[in-house]
């Protein structure tokens, strides 16, 4: 779905509606034809809107025709972390809570919102990078080697992950603990870059997060 998130639920109605989830393949007349829906985050707002999106989906899905993606994951360099931790002799040994004092993951990004001002003001870099591609980056470094490297298996060890890390930050302990901010106007690689309130289809006054 190359769609607005706040579409999916309609699309995905519709696509039921005309039964285009279990129809015959329309090249081959094969009735057990290749049908597949795939979903690219944000998957939901918070806990009960991605738990409706999901009921959604299975509602005319099944669960093998469904792919929830994160197209972080498609990046040469994330995919070169899983070869670089388990096919390297020399890092493979040592990378665990022995050796490893510590881990810091920095996305640093020189391109701004790019015209997806009306995109951002709903999604906010929390939403956008926290719990998508950051949180998947924590799985991949943290995870332990899977039994096969296939999909089911590298899910199975992010999963461990996310089951181990440390509980929810209590609401009371956030300003203390995080810290959000809104880029103003600046430079970048020597160029002038606009403040976030200056772009295209964003709140003069928003106090959406950029980072």
């Amino acid at each position: 779905l190359a769609t607005p998130p706040s579409y999916y639920d309609d699309i995905i109605a519709h696509l039921g509606a005309v039964d285009l989830a279990r129809r015959q393949d329309i090249y081959t007349r094969d009735p057990g034809g290749w049908h597949r829906i795939v979903v690219e985050k944000p998957f939901g707002r918070d806990v009960l809107s991605a738990r409706e999106l999901n009921r959604a989906v299975a509602s005319v899905f099944s669960e093998r025709q469904i792919y929830r993606i994160d197209h972080y994951l498609g990046k040469e360099t994330v995919q070169n972390v899983l070869a670089f931790r388990f096919a390297n002799v020399l890092f493979e040994p040592v990378w665990n809570r022995h050796y490893v004092d510590h881990v810091q993951i920095t996305v640093a990004e020189s391109l701004g919102v790019e015209g997806r001002g009306k995109y951002y003001e709903e999604s906010g870099a929390l939403r956008d990078m926290v719990q998508s591609h950051i949180l998947q980056l924590l799985c991949v470094m943290a995870m332990e080697p899977p039994a096969h490297f296939d999909g089911n298996s590298l899910r199975d060890e992010k999963v461990k992950v996310l089951r181990s890390v440390a509980p929810p930050i209590n609401p009371n302990d956030i300003t203390a603990r995080t810290v959000r901010g809104q880029y103003a106007d600046g430079f970048v690689a020597g160029q002038q870059a606009r403040a976030y309130r200056a772009e295209k289809d964003v709140n003069p006054t928003s106090r959406t997060e950029t980072y």
